[in-house]
């Protein structure tokens, strides 16, 4: 059986303060063609902490709490002019790492991600075309997702770390409908 050990071994980068880029698109077979087409930029900020298993080198549970907000062009000549999500994403990642030379250390990381709608336009019923059907085009969003994360590290002296993640969206973001959405960002942790 593994173990956690969540006194490991006395580092000083066991937390991470992130922000970065972060870019939503939609995809499924009733979302509308203007949101498979545009994606929402915007960004994400917050924190996470290593749990090392200890009797794995290298091997870590990486959980952690993010703010993330996107925006973009709603795409129609309708009200609102600009579509806007806010939501926070627990990610609860394995990871893996490596020594690459003794001041750069990569790693790779999978796991869940749960999204938790906090605010926007898109949680609110009528505000935007979210689905093909052309009888009952405009829902709101579920305030709870649920994404499967992958992504890579490169820790650079223990003090910064550049990551490049992708979420696959697995949940509906309509309950009756087959829209769901994907998440790519890239950004830079502190280590301390």
């Amino acid at each position: 059986a593994l173990a956690i050990d969540v006194t490991a071994p006395a580092q000083s980068t066991e937390w991470r303060a992130g922000i970065g880029y972060a870019s939503v698109s939609f995809n499924g077979d009733d979302c509308s063609s203007y949101l498979k087409e545009h994606s929402l930029s915007g960004f994400y900020i917050g924190i996470s902490k290593e749990f090392y298993f200890s009797t794995m080198a290298g091997l870590t549970f990486e959980p952690g709490v993010f703010f993330n907000y996107h925006s973009g062009k709603s795409g129609y000549n309708t009200d609102p002019k600009f579509i806007k999500m806010s939501y926070l994403s627990v990610p609860l990642n394995i990871k893996y790492s490596f020594e690459a030379s003794p001041e750069f250390l990569l790693g790779i990381y999978t796991g869940p991600v749960l999204n938790i709608g906090t605010g926007g336009n898109v949680y609110s019923k009528d505000k935007f075309i979210t689905n093909t059907d052309i009888a009952d085009p405009m829902h709101k969003l579920t305030q709870m997702g649920i994404q499967w994360g992958f992504g890579a590290t490169a820790a650079i002296s223990e003090a910064i770390q550049i990551r490049v993640g992708y979420a696959l969206g697995l949940s509906r973001l309509v309950k009756e409908r087959d829209v769901h959405n994907n998440t790519f960002s890239v950004g830079v942790a502190f280590m301390f």
